[in-house]
């Protein structure tokens, strides 16, 4: 099982996904769009709400639960370095007698105390787990030692620990209470072969050609396969421990595959064991891909009844289906209006660049849909069968899909902020969908530049805090420096208690700065010639926002207007109230029936019109559907 654990000091870029080999275009395209969004959430926090944001936030927490299928499982623990005991080194050298600074089943590390587990990854048996007491040591060559760990010399941890020989090795270090409990104390496994080479053959292109053909194989993986089969089974037994010679051979044999490429030595997996693992443990389906029917349907082990829940999960949370997440889960409060500047183009200019850039949106879900099936069938097959190639002809596809398009749209109408405000239209209003818009990422920054909130909620990860025990949830900031329990250190914020959020082992910190987002926009000059749209309307249909929580509440407005004048009043060519003679709103118009494309109607361009509603059809619980004359 590969442990996901919470480094001290390590970056997000450092924590890849090893499981999928994303090519250098996949990972370039996807820290463009991240770049993009962190950059939409700094000028305006209100774009956490947007559909594109949220869908893609949620996406990435379908990930992390689906990661946990995986066998990724988030446990409090770092990987650290390990070395031997340095005092006992040099006294070896030196040609004293070894006793060196620790004891048996001791280990030293400057910030640690108490019982740690120790093990590295992948981890293929319970007897590869070093339980060890870290103490303090005041050895003024050791006592500064705070990112490795030093083992004594007195046992066989080394040996336990896969055989790790100190050259650039890690274990996973963890105190979690659960793990500790679960070691099993069992003798440790020792290859005696270990460093032993084949007998010599001839340098010629034939013994070359052999060397090569025999690393080419997948019994690494195909031995670390069984030995889950085994342990799966000794699970469903009720103990670990009751597969353990079945457990102890594959372990054995794993250690000379890996050799074998480097020794020359023919290793095989017996057929006695390999046969009964014609069908792989039911988590596998998440690893390799398939059917249900391809593994074993048994959900007794406690990861294949943790994989059943939470596939239960995926689909109750997330709502998945067909591979698709339900949009009722997305968007909160609606961030349209941000990414829409009005201010630089005329109605009716507006309207025209509508009607010659819909085309090509058509053509453009027409042609996404193609691509968005060829992945799905590409991601449907098992993992072995997935080839990098056809991986980056899809990455490829999607690349020149939307470089084609924006470069077709720009050539239109070469106004970053008006295109963007043009592109939202058409796709969250008319059509409800978000990535085109998100092609003209300049033009929704310079729009969302102008509804920027300066007051930013400015984020911190307290790295000195990562993984540790906290008891406190409140952090004190006095003169730079920052202090919570018996911890202290640097902390560049103004002086105060902050409240402390844990995620996973890590620990952040927030307060409010007054700051501008650096973010370079475009500068769009205004197009406001062309004709107003602006034209006595009778009998027109539209629907109006009461603003109210109940049926009953907005029946009540329906009846105060109907049969009345009010006057329309536009605000910052974003809003479109109904006012009374006293310029209290009584109503407003939402956002989806001021502008109309057919009718080539804005009422963006009716600022002081008179509007009559002659009738209400039907109320809704928040509007109602009126026929109105507006003059």
């Amino acid at each position: 099982m590969n442990m996901l654990v919470q480094e001290d000091d390590t970056t997000d870029e450092d924590q890849s996904d090893e499981s999928e080999a994303e090519n250098e275009e996949d990972q370039q395209q996807k820290k463009k769009f991240v770049s993009e969004i962190i950059k939409a959430i700094d000028i305006n926090e209100l774009m956490l709400y947007d559909g594109n944001v949220r869908k893609f936030i949620v996406k990435q927490a379908m990930l992390k639960v689906q990661d946990m299928l995986k066998g990724r499982i988030p446990i409090r623990g770092s990987y650290f370095y390990l070395t031997d005991d340095p005092i006992a080194f040099m006294e070896h050298a030196a040609g004293n007698a070894v006793t060196g600074v620790l004891k048996k089943n001791q280990a030293f590390m400057n910030r640690k105390q108490g019982m740690h587990a120790l093990f590295r990854s992948p981890l293929t048996i319970f007897n590869e787990v070093a339980k060890l007491d870290f103490v303090q040591v005041h050895n003024r060559y050791m006592r500064h030692l705070d990112n490795v760990i030093v083992l004594n010399c007195h046992d066989l941890n080394l040996m336990r620990l896969g055989g790790a020989d100190v050259d650039g090795d890690t274990a996973l270090c963890t105190s979690d209470p659960t793990i500790l409990a679960a070691v099993i104390d069992a003798p440790t496994i020792i290859n005696e072969d270990d460093k032993k080479v084949a007998d010599p053959v001839p340098n010629n292109i034939n013994s070359i050609v052999d060397m090569e053909l025999k690393s080419l194989h997948n019994l690494t993986g195909r031995c670390t396969n069984v030995n889950s089969y085994f342990q799966n089974l000794a699970l469903e037994e009720g103990s670990l421990q009751s597969r353990v010679l079945e457990n102890a051979c594959l372990k054995f044999l794993q250690g000379q595959i890996i050799d074998a490429t480097k020794n020359g030595r023919d290793v095989e997996i017996p057929y006695v064991l390999d046969r009964f693992a014609y069908k792989m443990p039911y988590f596998f389906r998440f690893i390799n891909g398939g059917t249900e029917k391809e593994y074993q349907l048994t959900t007794k082990t406690p990861f294949s009844q943790f994989c059943v829940k939470a596939e239960k999960y995926i689909k109750k949370t997330f709502n998945e289906k067909d591979g698709k997440l339900d949009r009722t889960i997305l968007g909160i409060e609606s961030t349209k209006q941000l990414l829409q500047d009005f201010s630089k183009v005329s109605q009716s200019k507006f309207m025209e660049y509508v009607d010659l850039i819909e085309p090509l949106y058509t053509d453009y879900n027409a042609e996404k849909n193609r691509i968005d099936y060829r992945r799905k069938q590409f991601n449907e097959k098992k993992k072995w069968e997935r080839d990098n190639d056809t991986r980056k002809s899809i990455s490829a596809e999607y690349a020149e899909m939307k470089a084609k398009f924006k470069a077709k749209c720009e050539a239109i109408c070469p106004y970053p902020s008006i295109l963007a405000s043009v592109a939202v239209e058409i796709a969250y209003y008319k059509f409800g969908t978000h990535s085109f818009a998100w092609l003209f990422i300049d033009g929704l920054l310079e729009n969302l530049k102008k509804n920027e909130k300066v007051m930013k909620k400015e984020v911190h990860r307290l790295n000195r805090l990562t993984n540790r025990i906290i008891d406190d949830n409140q952090i004190t900031v006095q003169e730079g420096r920052a202090s919570i329990g018996d911890v202290t250190f640097e902390f560049n914020a103004p002086d105060g208690n902050y409240c402390l959020i844990e995620i996973m082992g890590q620990y952040f910190v927030w307060h409010e700065v007054k700051r501008e987002s650096d973010v370079e926009v475009s500068n769009t000059p205004a197009l406001l010639g062309g004709s107003s749209t602006r034209k006595p309307l009778q009998s027109y249909k539209l629907g109006i926002s009461t603003l109210k929580k109940s049926k009953e509440e907005s029946q009540s407005v329906a009846d105060e207007v109907v049969g009345r004048k009010f006057t329309i009043q536009v605000v910052d060519n974003r809003f479109v109230n109904i006012v009374d003679s006293n310029g209290e709103i009584k109503c407003c118009v939402p956002r989806n029936q001021i502008i109309n494309q057919e009718e080539k109607v804005s009422l963006f361009d009716y600022d002081g019109a008179v509007i009559e509603f002659v009738k209400v059809d039907e109320v809704y619980k928040s509007s109602f559907a009126a026929v109105v004359n507006i003059a």
